[in-house]
Parts: C-alpha cells; sequence; structure tokens
C-alpha cells in the first residue's frame, strides 16, 4: 500500500509493522493490541504515530531495538508494552501515560511527567488531571539523566537492586533536615557543592513527594564522591 494510511478510532490487533509499506500513516484515537514494532526506526513513515489529535493506545505492544528518539510519545498511553533496548533518548514525555511496562538498557535524558505539562497540555483528548504512571519495571535499565516528575508515584515503580539507585519518600522533608548537617561539613568546597546540589534538587523535584535517581548523575553540580555524601545523608535523616 502506497502513500498515507489514515485511521480513525479503530482497533489494530497483532499486526507487524516491519512488513508495512505504506509511505506514512495517520492514526487518530486508535487502538493497537500486540503490534509489532521490534527494530521500527521511527523515521518519517511513523513518526505521527502518537502524534494524534485523540489519544492513541498502545496495549502489550513491542518496541524492542526500536530507536525512537527522533518522536515524541505524545499523549499516547502504553499499557504492558516492552521496551527492550528501545532508543527513546531525549524524550519529555508531557502527556503520555504509562501503565505496566517494561524498559530495559539505556536510558538517557528523559523526562516523565506525572500530570499533562506544557502547550501540549492544553490539547489532550480526552482531558485528564494526570497522567497515569504506575506498575512500570525499570529493574533493568540504565537511567542516566532520567527525571520523574510532576506527581510520579516512585514508590509504584520497580527499581534496579542494589546500591545504584537511591529512592526516597518524602524528599522535601529530608532536604531540610539534611541542610542543616550539611552546613556543618568541614570541608568547604565539599560543603558548597553539596548544599547547591541540595537546593536543585529541590527545585527539581518541587511536584513530588519521592524521588528515584542514580547516586551518581551528571546532571547535579557535585562530584560523583559528593553526590553518594548527600544521597546517604538524606537517607539517614528520617
Amino acid at each position: 500500500m502506497q502513500g498515507v494510511l489514515a485511521l480513525d478510532r479503530v482497533t489494530v490487533r497483532d499486526a507487524d509493522f516491519s512488513r508495512a509499506a505504506f509511505e506514512r500513516f495517520a492514526p487518530n484515537g486508535c487502538v493497537f493490541e500486540r503490534c509489532d514494532f521490534r527494530g521500527e526506526l521511527f523515521d518519517e513513515r511513523l513518526q505521527t504515530l502518537f502524534a494524534s489529535r485523540r489519544q492513541s493506545i498502545f496495549r502489550e505492544c513491542r518496541f524492542d531495538g526500536a530507536d525512537l528518539h527522533g518522536v515524541r510519545p505524545g499523549q499516547a498511553r502504553f499499557e504492558s508494552c516492552n521496551f527492550a533496548r528501545t532508543n527513546i533518548d531525549g524524550w519529555i514525555s508531557a502527556c503520555a501515560e504509562f501503565v505496566d511496562c517494561t524498559f530495559s538498557g539505556p536510558i538517557r535524558n528523559v523526562t516523565f511527567h506525572g500530570k499533562p505539562w506544557g502547550h501540549a497540555a492544553e490539547r489532550i483528548d480526552p482531558v485528564r488531571a494526570a497522567n497515569a504512571f504506575t506498575g512500570n519495571d525499570f529493574t533493568n535499565a540504565d537511567l542516566m539523566g532520567v527525571l520523574f516528575v510532576n506527581g510520579i508515584d516512585v514508590k509504584a515503580q520497580l527499581w534496579p537492586k542494589g546500591d545504584t539507585y537511591v529512592v526516597l519518600d518524602r524528599i522535601h522533608q529530608r532536604a531540610t533536615r539534611a541542610r542543616a548537617l550539611i552546613l556543618d561539613w568541614r570541608d568547604h568546597e565539599s560543603r558548597n557543592e553539596a548544599l547547591a546540589m541540595l537546593q536543585q534538587v529541590a527545585f527539581v523535584f518541587i511536584h513530588q513527594t519521592g524521588i528515584a535517581t542514580p547516586r551518581a548523575d551528571d546532571r547535579w553540580p557535585a562530584t560523583p564522591e559528593n553526590q553518594r555524601k548527600v544521597w546517604e545523608t538524606l537517607e539517614a535523616v528520617l
């Protein structure tokens, strides 16, 4: 099939998009169930997949090894989808929803929002006050520069095991108490770095009660050693 394939409010099941021959795809308010996007490069042919005027839903779809860094998730809803080694680097997920999805492999410089955010929030259909974001599995993901903000419940997700990541609740209470302890650090340079980092953490997560982040990340204005000391202090104060 050549030209534009336009679909409006239909359900597509068990489709293998690697075999599709259309030049451009324009779905609107559709449901995709068990569809296969594995290894796909989301170029001009597929770049409008998530950009429909009405929310489209992707349920149990496979995006393993796909390159999605050149597109944005828009207001799409993903349910039980697999993002194994999927390139979503640079995504700003302002209005998309993720429920029971699995992520693995490297993920760089992505921001997930728990509430519709930015200009796109004015055009979401259907209108909603929050983005569903729960039950997602990041245990095999390598998260660097990845933020979960604007009301995401970090306790409702699965995170990598071990000591590489920190998951904290009541972050603003912790930050207030940690600041008092950090002010007593004797090393002037380390103290200033830690205070600057603490201030930035409080600002970035202003609408969060809980946070999840690597213990060392280029996002924070402190050496990896001082970053770890700040997180350890935040963990210990409550």
